[in-house]
């Protein structure tokens, strides 16, 4: 009977994650748009650097401000954009959970990586490639949206790609992917947010 019941709850639970995803995660497409504009901008902008008398020596820095501010920045919409959430749903905050998380591993990839010599600096960007692979796939899962699932495999494909062609060109293929497949999708999800909010004050 103990057994029977677990096993209840645990479909249960199963039922309410569901449920919460149908009818929760409306996302904003804030975050990837800023982010995607964010990075694209700072990988332009170190490509350039190593392409200059400089020497890149000021590549460090401009990616610890960026990264830094642009986390605070995001910290400050979270905030903001929980606060005037009507609805708290499970399937909301497993969604949170897995982009901070997400985020915290590839600021420890971006940085704790090369300092320590564990791999060389070129490699950063197809191994971030993997966790927002990773990342999409798994958003894409828990809001039911297949078409964000696609994008996995676009990111996946692009770390195969920049693994096997290493260079200082990975820098621009990888702000061209953060254009294509982190700032347009966050237009469409912005776009569709609009409309739900529109229908939502026609209908009040």
């Amino acid at each position: 009977m103990t057994d029977t019941k677990q096993a209840e709850q645990e479909l249960t639970v199963i039922r309410t994650i569901m449920e919460d995803s149908r009818k929760a995660v409306q996302d904003t497409g804030k975050h990837y748009i800023f982010w995607g504009i964010l990075v694209s901008a700072a990988l332009i902008t170190n490509y350039i650097l190593l392409n200059t008398a400089s020497q890149g020596q000021y590549i460090g820095l401009m990616w610890f401000v960026l990264m830094v501010g642009g986390a605070i920045i995001d910290v400050i919409w979270g905030i903001r954009d929980e606060k005037k959430r009507r609805v708290h749903t499970f399937a909301g905050k497993i969604l949170a959970s897995l982009w901070i998380a997400s985020g915290i591993s590839m600021f420890m990839i971006g940085f704790l990586g090369p300092i320590t010599g564990a791999y060389n600096s070129i490699f950063i960007c197809p191994i971030i490639s993997i966790v927002l692979g990773v990342a999409y796939f798994t958003s894409g899962a828990i809001q039911q949206i297949k078409w964000l699932q696609l994008i996995s495999t676009f990111w996946w494909i692009g770390a195969i790609i920049m693994f096997v062609l290493p260079g200082r060109h990975v820098l621009l293929v990888f702000a061209f992917m953060l254009l294509t497949l982190e700032v347009l999708p966050g237009l469409i999800m912005y776009k569709k947010w609009k409309a739900h909010i529109n229908t939502e004050i026609t209908s009040a």
